[in-house]
Order: structure tokens, then sequence, then C-alpha cells
């Protein structure tokens, strides 16, 4: 019987962490089988919010992530950055000499500059993971191009499995949308009849129930967002607009991801908020609507998950995960995934792992 730690964490800062936290736990359970312990553990605590993360974990952190003796260590997500080294290498250093195995799964660069890029290529020849599941093809060229003796695989978000994990809480029969924003201003909405003119100032547009979406950002509010994530904070309170409850007859829900810091007079400036230190709520949220709108990048993987369409509104490199399902067209007007695409591809990846598990030793 094999063990595998999972590293978690990070909820209350961005919760799109714990939807790949808990598809990708889901995902261990189906590929692992029945003779393997998961066990969940806490994330490298440099990752804080407004840290800097060049100078690694604090100096006085007892460092967990050192003294634990599973069989395999499983890490997650956009971490393959400049600063992974500063943050990790203590503990690869303990797992390249006590033999225990590296998993990257649903992991990604962050930024995609040719100075993450050196840097990460540097970091994994030094420390070669036993297994490597991409969630963006970008990535997934990077580290197969290394010629590691590494197993290798093109695959997807794992918070594209969360809702094979969550058994989600009914609702009452209320359509709803939700618009997701708390890095960049929520958009400004103008709905017209189909074929009224578009205003020259219109930032996007897509047609949706037979009326023409108009979309537009407050300038100063999205330069603001723009400098970076405590700005944007600022950015929020001199947004003074009155931000409609209503869409097209559906009510508008305005999940928060960043529950901490708990800024209540950004959170609950607008109507209809909502906001969580755990996953389980949002999960309930994207599950039932009918849209979302957003510039959180696991607000739309999870509303994709549930068979909902999404549009994206960040220039945030990571969403290239989206570019790997053909869904680049979401920045652009709101897109679906089609069921049987999304369970092709969760197929695709699982038999992949069930192989790569027996192959170095973690299932029979």
């Amino acid at each position: 019987m094999s063990d595998v730690a999972l590293v978690y964490g990070f909820w209350g800062q961005n919760i799109g962490n714990a939807f790949f936290n808990v598809g990708g736990h889901q995902l261990l359970e189906e590929t692992l089988g029945a003779g393997a312990r998961i066990h969940r553990i806490q994330d490298q605590p440099g990752y804080r919010t407004f840290h800097r993360q060049a100078r690694g974990n604090p100096p006085r952190d007892f460092g967990l992530l050192n003294r634990i003796r599973p069989d395999a260590v499983v890490l997650q997500g956009p971490m393959l950055t400049e600063t992974f080294r500063a943050l990790w290498e203590p503990a690869f250093e303990v797992y390249a000499r006590e033999g225990i195995k590296v998993v990257l799964l649903g992991a990604a660069l962050f930024k995609f500059t040719p100075a993450e890029i050196e840097a990460a290529s540097a970091f994994l020849r030094q420390y070669p993971p036993a297994v490597f599941v991409s969630r963006d093809h970008d990535s997934y060229e990077v580290v197969a191009g290394l010629g590691l003796p590494t197993l290798c695989y093109d695959g997807i978000d794992s918070a594209f499995f969360a809702p094979r994990a969550v058994e989600t809480v009914p609702l009452a029969d209320e359509p709803f949308v939700t618009f997701t924003f708390d890095r960049y201003p929520e958009p400004t909405i103008d709905v017209r009849p189909a074929g009224a003119a578009t205003p020259a100032e219109a930032a996007a547009e897509f047609t949706y129930d037979d009326h023409v979406v108009t979309l537009t950002q407050p300038a100063l509010q999205r330069k603001v967002s723009g400098l970076g994530k405590w700005q944007a904070y600022f950015g929020h309170v001199a947004d003074r607009r009155t931000l409609p409850t209503d869409f097209l007859g559906r009510t508008v829900v305005r999940p928060e991801h960043r529950h901490s810091p708990h800024m209540t007079h950004k959170i609950y400036q607008h109507a209809n908020a909502c906001v969580s230190d755990e996953p389980y709520t949002y999960l309930t949220l994207y599950r039932h609507t009918d849209l979302t709108l957003s510039d959180r990048v696991h607000a739309c993987v999870a509303t994709l998950a549930y068979g909902k369409p999404a549009m994206l509104f960040t220039p945030s490199p990571r969403s290239r995960l989206f570019d790997r399902l053909d869904l680049a067209a979401i920045r652009e007007r709101p897109v679906s995934l089609p069921a049987e695409a999304l369970a092709r591809e969760q197929e695709g990846e699982m038999a992949f792992l069930r192989d790569a598990f027996v192959e170095i030793g973690l299932a029979a």
C-alpha cells in the first residue's frame, strides 16, 4: 500500500486553488486504486498574499513539508515560477535523498516569460519529477522538451475533475448568472434587441437570448487594477457605479474568490455578493448558474466543467489552459465545453495516470 501526500492550500486567498485541489484528489482516487492512501497537507507558507516569494519561506517556519515521508508527493497548479526554487528546493533535496517520488499534476508555468522558463527548466533538470501532467500545451512542450526521465502527458486543469468529487446542494428554482470580478472591474452591461447598433466604445459584444450584450469596463478602475493586486483594492473602492441585480430576467450573483484578506467594503460593495472560505459553496453556484462572466480563471473552469457557458476577462497568461481545450474564444464571448469533449479528455488523462502510477510503483 502506497502513501501519497497531496499538497493543498491557500483557499482563502484564491478559492480557485481549492477547485483544482478537490479535483486533483478525485483524480488520484480514481487512478491510484484501492491500494493507496491519499493524505492532504498544506502548501508552502511563502505562497501567502503579498509575501515576496523570492525570499523563500519565512525563516522561522517549521518546515513541515521537509519532514514528511510518503512514497510520493503531488503538487498542482501553476507552480513553475522563477521563485519555485526559493520555496521548494529544501524539500526537493529531502525527497531526492529519501527516494520520495514527485508528481506534478495539472501543472503549469505562471507567466511564461523566458526567465521563468529557464528557471523552471533548470530546477526540473536538477530535480526531475517522476510524472508530469500539464494543464496547458505550452507548459507540456517546455517540460517534455527537456529530455528528462519523466513520464509526461499533455493534460487539463485538475479543476475539470471537481464535479466528479462534489455533490452540490439543490437550489430554489430561480435562474441566476454569476459575475465574478475581484481583480478587474465588472463590465458595464448594455442589453439591446438583436440588430441594434453597437456603441463605438464597446470592449466586447455577444448575443444571448436573442439580445445583443455590449460590455465596457471603466477605464480608471481597469488601469488601477492592472497595476497589481493591492492597487486593485483601491480601484474597487473608487468604483461608485450602481451595478445591476438582473440580467435578462436572471438574478445577478457576485461571488468573491478572495476571502482573505476579508475586506468587507470590497466584497459587499455591490448587490448579491457571496463569499466563503471553502469551495463547495462556489461549486454549487457554478453548477446552477446560467452564465459566468469573470476575471477569475477557475470561475470559468468550474462553470465549463458543469456544462455551462463562461466568458473570461483577464490578460493573465495562465488562461492558456483554455487554449488546450480549443476554447481561446472565451476571451471574446461566452463559450461552452461539450460534455463528450470533457469526458474524452478526462478518460485520456486517467488512462495515462493509471499506467504511469503502475510504472513508478505507486499502484499495482
